[in-house]
């Protein structure tokens, strides 16, 4: 049957970023129920311990911003190691700014946190694969700010672009040892991070075709397909998961009417109301 092909049986997969209760620990989840064994990566204790998951789980505390962490991570994976989700990432409240008033400690800070421990956290698994003889699937959560700009998100929306093109090059090198290299473009995901106060669905809903924002599942769902053989002739691929969010142009208003339209006979048109 094809939806076996979901099954990641036998094979182990690490997950930065796996604590916390957001899309590191949905993915982590998703490819535990999947039967693989999970290697869950945080810098927090306290996260890592709560972490409960239905398959084999190794619980690694590492920075995976340094050499170290990234070495440690991959030596406390058993078995054969087959794929890595690259969850670790975000934007802080100081990445927040005008790009006229965005300072050189910003900038950095926004690449450490989501550009350069994915370059070397995915080399070092891919080494590990290509000595086993090769066959793995990596996963990169990338965002929307990746794919279209960011205003006043300038060090965020550049490293997630990064990623993407970190993704298309990585997926062109290492195709020729069977590791694919693929990237989700997520929306506006409600994450315990991103959401600490509640929110108005219909406000939160904004802009979004499917009219709410996404959840961790949601993100965890596409990573599935991605990293498993169901995706097995894809790579260098991005998959937007953002409710449709991509599709429709700035220039368009909630009901979807361009909002330089101000012609009555237009309007009546789009809005079905004319007579012609």
């Amino acid at each position: 049957m094809i939806t076996d092909r979901l099954r990641l049986d036998g094979r182990t997969v690490i997950v930065s970023g796996a604590g916390g209760g957001g899309i590191g620990t949905s993915c982590a989840r998703a490819v535990s129920e999947a039967g693989a064994v999970v290697v869950a990566v945080d810098r927090d204790q306290d996260r890592l311990d709560a972490i409960e998951l239905p398959g084999e789980l190794v619980r690694v505390r590492a920075d995976i911003g340094t050499p170290e962490g990234v070495q440690a991570v991959v030596d406390a994976a058993p078995g054969t190691l087959f794929g890595l989700v690259n969850v670790v990432g975000g934007s802080l409240i100081p990445h927040w700014a005008p790009a006229l008033d965005f300072g050189r400690e910003q900038w950095d800070a926004a690449l450490d946190l989501n550009l350069h421990h994915v370059m070397f956290l995915s080399q070092a698994v891919a080494r590990r694969i290509v000595e086993q003889g090769g066959d793995g699937s990596i996963v990169t959560i990338s965002s929307t700010g990746g794919v279209v700009a960011a205003p006043y998100h300038v060090g965020y929306g550049t490293a997630k672009a990064a990623v993407l093109g970190l993704t298309r090059t990585l997926a062109l090198e290492w195709g020729r040892y069977g590791i694919r290299v693929n990237a989700v473009a997520a929306g506006s995901i409600t994450t315990p991070r991103a959401t600490s106060a509640p929110q108005d669905p219909a406000v939160a809903g904004r802009g979004v075709p499917l009219g709410r924002r996404g959840t961790p599942d949601d993100v965890a769902g596409a990573v599935l397909f991605l990293i498993s053989d169901l995706a097995a002739y894809t790579t260098g691929a991005v998959l937007p998961v953002e409710g449709g969010a991509l599709q429709r142009l700035g220039l368009f208003d909630d009901e979807n009417i361009p909002v330089h339209v101000t012609n009555p006979q237009i309007l009546a048109r789009i809005n079905g109301t004319s007579e012609n």
